[in-house]
């Protein structure tokens, strides 16, 4: 056992130099690529830990996050979340879980925004109406367990520990992989495209901690907005650690993450579980940095803030995003598992 945590360590340090290396390359190229709506976080307990969840992605947010971790969620779970966006903008996303097999879970996920509505001028500056956009992804995933070394049922372990707020007492290796459609209207436009995520997932012996790797948006662009051109995806790749802490309820989380398209984005949440059945959360993520402006409010961009409230089978969950002077947003998810 040590010696495939050694493996999955060295290949966790091996990931973060690629990217710090291949960073000043690709910098210049930040925002330029296709689908941004693939890069904003997904639920809203993921959302209040600061996006931090590569290592955790233990309910339907590891589909966005990290497909192996759908590996660990016993029976089936559905979920939706809502979000109130920036500017206007609502975005969505509802999923599906359901065992595959005797170690296999399959999910499938909606993932949409709203642009809503904006001005149409000529080119004089008159407003002759409006016209509105949005973007759409259709998933499907299938993700196994390859190595368990826990010792009880896997349903059982899990089972234990849901009502106590903390990780499922697991141990071993998953294996997650995802296909996409994405679709893109933009007025009389519309574009495209195929993409599929990749992710692994490993749980140490001591049942506590989880290390986890995940790639997303590899793909291409079957038709782009204008003809004869089309655009890069926006791949990602995420590199992180959950821990449930032995002398605290507390489970932490710490993410590395790459957009192919920005600058490196280091993530922390954390989530205090001694209020069963309340949840409080905090997160800090250094993509942050980009809505700072210079005003008051600069203070709040990068963190934010939520809760999650278990009612039998039912879940709910609630994130505050701050982006300083952009404005925030709020999301809100009901999940429900059996």
């Amino acid at each position: 056992m040590k010696t495939k945590t050694h493996i999955v360590i060295a290949c966790l340090v091996a990931f973060m130099a690629f990217s710090t290396a291949d960073s000043l390359a690709i910098n210049s190229k930040a925002g330029t690529y296709a689908y941004p709506f693939l890069k904003i976080p997904v639920g809203a307990k993921a959302s209040a830990m600061g996006g931090a969840y590569t290592g955790l992605s233990n309910d339907v947010a590891g589909l966005y996050f990290n497909p192996a971790g759908i590996a660990q969620v016993s029976g089936s779970e559905i979920s939706g979340c809502y979000d109130n966006y920036l500017a206007g903008m609502q975005a969505g996303y509802l999923s599906y879980l359901m065992p595959w097999g005797k170690k296999g879970k399959l999910g499938v996920a909606v993932n949409y925004l709203n642009y809503g509505s904006t001005p149409r001028t000529d080119v004089s500056g008159l407003r002759t109406g409006e016209f509105g956009g949005g973007d759409v992804a259709f998933s499907l995933t299938g993700a196994w367990i390859l190595i368990s070394g826990t010792d009880d049922d896997y349903e059982l372990a899990e089972s234990r520990n849901e009502n106590e707020g903390s990780l499922p007492r697991w141990n071993g290796l998953s294996l997650g992989f995802t296909t996409k459609f994405v679709y893109e209207s933009l007025d009389a436009y519309s574009s495209d495209a195929l993409a599929v995520d990749l992710g692994l997932l490993y749980g140490l012996k001591d049942n506590r901690t989880r290390i986890g790797i995940s790639a997303s948006n590899l793909g291409f662009q079957l038709k782009g907005l204008s003809s004869g051109h089309k655009d890069a995806m926006p791949a990602i790749l995420r590199a992180g650690i959950g821990h449930q802490l032995k002398a605290a309820p507390v489970v932490v989380s710490v993410d590395a993450v790459k957009p192919l398209d920005n600058d490196f984005i280091f993530a922390a949440g954390l989530n205090y579980t001694n209020f069963y059945p309340l949840e409080i959360r905090a997160g800090y993520s250094t993509f942050g940095r980009n809505f700072k402006t210079g005003s008051d409010k600069d203070n709040w961009g990068g963190l934010s803030f939520g809760f999650g409230l278990k009612l039998r089978k039912l879940v709910f969950d609630y994130a505050f995003v701050p982006y300083a002077d952009l404005g925030s947003s709020h999301r809100v998810g009901i999940s429900s598992r059996w």
